[in-house]
């Protein structure tokens, strides 16, 4: 079998259709949620509810659609951007009764190129949820690609407990400091481009720097130089040290990188603790 292809998806207003109402419908509803997508279940008036989730419904959090499914839902119960199509299905039904029925479903979502994930039936998804780590932008997902749910949970539990504390605040804050070395590069050019534009007859002596030729190859330079002082910051400074970079630290390695000389490395005692 091909490995899977991982993606990250943005799910912000798209709708995610669960058909079923127990503790799994609850756990997928609660997931679509968390990624700002709105969870819509279909069940009828008299399905056993998980308690989570009929308090979700209850609040307002999750939309019910009081009857069984029918085919058309996945055509009419979507966002009107796309024509009313659902961007996502998750069948949470389960034994051999519901068989057919789940198959039925698969059948129509890929028909309808429907992204659909469907419980311990591998075969009828095209898609599947790996067990994830959230920190904040730190997102981290393990599969075992249907053949071990239980064991990709204990490998995230492993992995994430080998993270410094707080770590996605940390990588917040290298966010901060790739933004700003990207606007300190463009006030730079910026400045040089204005005073080539304001020279006039007027001006006086220009340096001896003055008919150099700025080409597209300089600001290639310049960007590469970006890109291989931050690789170079998250490749070689240990992960405990760029945990441990708080807001004032952003400053003085700001102040490194517009200083050092292009052939020298950031040094992870840069900050000032």
């Amino acid at each position: 079998m091909p490995a899977l292809l991982l993606t990250a998806h943005d799910c912000v207003g798209h709708i995610h259709l669960i058909i079923g109402s127990n503790a799994i419908a609850n756990a997928r509803c609660v997931k679509s949620i968390e990624v700002g997508a709105k969870a819509t279940v279909v069940a009828p008036a008299d399905a056993d509810f998980h308690y989570a989730l009929r308090d979700r419904i209850e609040s307002g959090q999750v939309e019910w659609i009081k009857r069984e499914f029918k085919d058309e839902d996945l055509t009419s119960l979507g966002r009107y951007e796309i024509d009313s199509v659902v961007d996502a299905v998750f069948v949470t039904l389960g034994g051999k009764e519901s068989l057919a029925f789940r198959k039925h479903i698969s059948t129509l979502c890929r028909r309808q190129r429907i992204p659909v994930n469907v419980l311990d039936s591998p075969n009828f998804c095209t898609f599947s949820l790996p067990s994830t780590h959230s920190d904040g932008p730190l997102q981290i997902g393990i599969t075992t690609s249907g053949k071990g749910c239980k064991l990709a949970t204990r490998i995230r539990r492993e992995i994430a407990s080998i993270l410094p504390p707080n770590f996605g605040s940390a990588i917040e804050r290298l966010g901060t400091i790739r933004r700003r070395i990207w606007e300190e590069d463009h006030r730079t050019q910026q400045a040089l481009d204005d005073q080539l534009e304001n020279e006039d007859d007027d001006t006086p002596a220009q340096k001896p720097t003055f008919n150099q030729l700025i080409t597209p190859t300089d600001q290639l330079a310049a960007k590469t130089r970006r890109i291989r002082w931050l690789s170079q910051i998250c490749e070689y400074w240990p992960l405990r040290r760029l945990a441990s970079i708080a807001d004032a630290d952003i400053d003085t390695i700001l102040q490194s990188y517009t200083t050092t000389p292009n052939n020298k490395n950031p040094s992870p005692s840069s900050p000032s603790h």
